[in-house]
This record gives structure tokens, sequence and C-alpha cells, in this order.
């Protein structure tokens, strides 16, 4: 067996510059593809639009996404479950849920079953995709944390958000052609099936290339009890005052992007329209702009460290907030772009756990950081609230103190530049 193959315990060593290229390469392959999967893959308009159509009530249709937030709960428990010589196995089970949940979804719709079936089919995708894609997201961090050197993870970082944002423009505007009723012969609920019928493929050659990952090994430590390594963890997590500012720092990201859907509503005080009329335009900035801040934040990463990628991304929010609250006319549409761009916090607040946690602690460490999105769901309709009591300007006062906050937490994070990693992997566990 080859040293570089997961699975091999013993004495740990860095990946080779060999094996970094080519994880790395593998990552923004499997990564583009996976977005252009966007409208099945990412839990949330197009199932609420399936179960609108399938006479859900608002309250239903929004079912699939809020389950889908009950999947941070399953990293932590992975993370004490799963052995580290198991780390890439997780990963391409979790995308192999994934993509059995979106064929499931898809048979569904072709075959000719009751519309109560295909509605628990796409509640039940919302639910079980939730935990597959969590688990996804934190077990691909770690086959990155042992597959690259901390230059090839900022390389692929760069081209992963610089080109896969594209993907994910070209597949949500072909998601908008066919349901919007582009091809004539293909009637609902085909219209929906063919997404499903896409998306399926895809996430099975992201399924594919995830498992071709060259991982470091790590050696294996024995599995403590339950009970003991939860608050172990949770212990261990808060007394760590960097990843205490962490947390909170990326909780605080979650009030300000969670105020998007009210931005969107704002439009029809701006512009006087309809907001589903300019929903096209906010797509494509909101992934325009997403990627070519992905490749300016991959460039800021390898020159300026880990913690400027932050401070650019929460800046980047709260301009958002400020330039649509206050440009008028069209203009104020490039504040979706603006959000697009800051969105890209939701990669590097992790990026930046894994750069200054050992191999050993980073799944654990990646796992409790995940859980803020647990942590915020009710920033979504606090905002709402705020909107509907106060006008959409308390909504927008409320995230633009989050940013702040969060720009102070971010501030007293330690910089981190690439080749200190290996360093503050050992300091940040102390």
């Amino acid at each position: 067996m080859l040293p570089n193959e997961p699975g091999v315990t013993g004495t740990p060593f860095l990946p080779t510059e060999e094996m970094s290229r080519r994880n790395g390469l593998l990552y923004v392959v499997s990564m583009c593809i996976f977005m252009f999967a966007a409208p099945v893959v990412y839990v949330g308009v197009v199932q609420a639009a399936l179960a609108d159509k399938l006479g859900a009530s608002a309250m239903v249709a929004n079912l699939p996404a809020s389950t889908y937030l009950l999947g941070a709960f399953a990293p932590p428990l992975l993370s004490w479950l799963v052995p580290h010589r198991f780390v890439r196995t997780t990963a391409v089970v979790a995308c192999a849920v994934t993509t059995t949940m979106i064929s499931l979804v898809c048979i569904c719709l072709f075959a000719p079953f009751s519309d109560l079936v295909r509605l628990t089919a796409v509640i039940g995708q919302g639910l079980i995709q939730g935990f597959s894609a969590y688990t996804f997201q934190v077990y691909k961090y770690q086959c990155l944390k042992r597959g690259t050197t901390p230059q090839g993870r900022a390389w692929a970082f760069k081209w992963t958000f610089a080109l896969g944002p594209i993907f994910a423009v070209a597949g949500s505007l072909w998601a908008q052609y066919v349901l919007g009723g582009g091809i004539e012969w293909l009637p609902y609920p085909y219209d929906f099936a063919v997404l499903y019928l896409i998306g399926a493929p895809s996430m099975g050659m992201a399924c594919y290339l995830t498992s071709r990952y060259h991982l470091a090994s790590v050696p294996e430590t024995p599995r403590q009890p339950f009970v003991g390594y939860f608050s172990g963890s949770f212990k261990s997590f808060v007394q760590n005052r960097t990843l205490v500012y962490l947390w909170l720092g990326f909780f605080m990201w979650f009030m300000v992007f969670t105020a998007m859907p009210t931005l969107s509503l704002y439009s029809r005080e701006v512009l006087g329209g309809d907001p589903k009329d300019y929903s096209g335009w906010v797509m494509a900035l909101r992934f325009g702009f997403k990627a070519v801040a992905g490749y300016a934040l991959g460039v800021i990463t390898l020159r300026y460290g880990l913690r400027a990628s932050l401070f650019v991304c929460m800046v980047l929010l709260g301009t958002s907030i400020i330039w649509g609250w206050t440009v008028p006319g069209y203009f104020f549409l490039i504040a979706f772009g603006l959000m697009g761009a800051g969105e890209l916090g939701g990669a590097y607040f992790p990026n930046y756990i894994v750069g200054i946690s050992s191999p050993a602690l980073s799944t654990r460490n990646m796992s409790i950081l995940m859980m803020t999105s647990c942590a915020s769901f009710f920033a979504p309709s606090t905002h709402g609230a705020l909107a509907d009591h106060f006008g959409f300007q308390a909504s927008f006062i409320f995230a633009l103190a989050a940013a702040v906050v969060s720009l102070f937490l971010i501030a007293k994070l330690p910089k981190v530049r690439a080749q200190d990693e290996a360093t503050s992997s050992t300091s940040s566990e102390e």
C-alpha cells in the first residue's frame, strides 16, 4: 500500500507537491461539477417551487429548506465515530447519499406517483440531504487539509470560487429556462424532473472524483466514551480564545448574509416592480461577482494570509447592505453582486479553522464551527420581522451592527500566512 493512500497509520507526514497538485485539481473540477447542479443540490428555491406546485402550503413548501439546516448536527457525531483513515470514504459516502436522494426525487417525478408521494420525497430530500451535505462539506475540507499544502489549498480555493460560480450561473440559467417554459414539449412535472435528471449524474461524477484523492496519513487515536468526547471537545473549543472568536465571527456573518431575502423584497420599494421580475439579474450579479471575488480572495490569502480573506468577505457583505439601502434605481441591484462576493465567507471561515487546526483535531473543530448554521436559524425571520414592524431600515441596521461585531472579532484573530500554518496548527490546540 502506498504511503499516500488513506488507511495508512503511523508517523504523519505532510502532503507532497505532487499530491497537492493532484488533489487541488480534483477539488476544483469536482466542485465546478457540483455547482452546475446547484438548482437541485442547494436545497431551497427549486424545492419550494416544486412543493408549491404539488399543492403544499407556504409553510410546508419551506420544510425542505428548514429540515436541511438540521444536518449540521451530523458532523460532530461523525467526528467521534469515524476514524481518521476513513475521512475520504466518509466524504464519498456523503456525496453518494446526495446523489441517491436526487435520483429518488427524479424517479418520483417521472413515474406516475401521487402528489403526496412526490411531496414526501422532496421533503425527505431536504432532511436527508442536509445531513449528507454538511458531512460532505466538513470531510471534503479534511481531504484538502491532508491532501494539499497550504499554498496548494489557497490555489484550489482561488480557482474553485472563480470558476465554480460561473458553472452555478449556467446551471441556474438553465433551470430558469426549463421551468419558465422554454421547452414547450416538456410540461410539469417533467420540467422539474429534467433538472434532477441532470443533477444526479453530475453529483455522481463529483462523488467519483472525490474518491480519487490521495491523502497523507494521520495516526489513529483511541475513541473516547461518547459523553466524555463531546464534553471534552466543547470544553476544549470554548477554552481556546481564537476558536471562540472565529465561531462568533462566523455566527455574525450569518446574521448579515441572511438579510438577502429581505433585501430582495426591498427591490419593490426601490424599483417599483415585483421582486421576481429581477430574479434573473439578481442571480447573474450574485454569482458573477462571486466568480471575480473567488479569484481575488485566493490571491489575497496567498499574499496576506487567512485572516485577510475574512476581513474582505465581511467588508463586502457590509458594503452590500449600505449599497442596497442608499443607492437608487437599477444600480441598487449591484448590492446582490457585493453580497454574492461576501458569501464566500461561508468557505473562508471554515478554511481558517482548517488552517489553524492539526489534522487530528481539524474534523472536530470544523464540526463545531458548522453548528453556527443551526444556531442562526432565526436570522432570516428576524430580518423579516424587523422589516414588517419597523421598516426595512431596521433590518439593515441589524445587519450592519452584526457586520461591525464580526469585523471586531476577526481583528482579534491571529494573522496566519500559508507558510505559517504548520506552526499555528500546533499552537491552536494548546
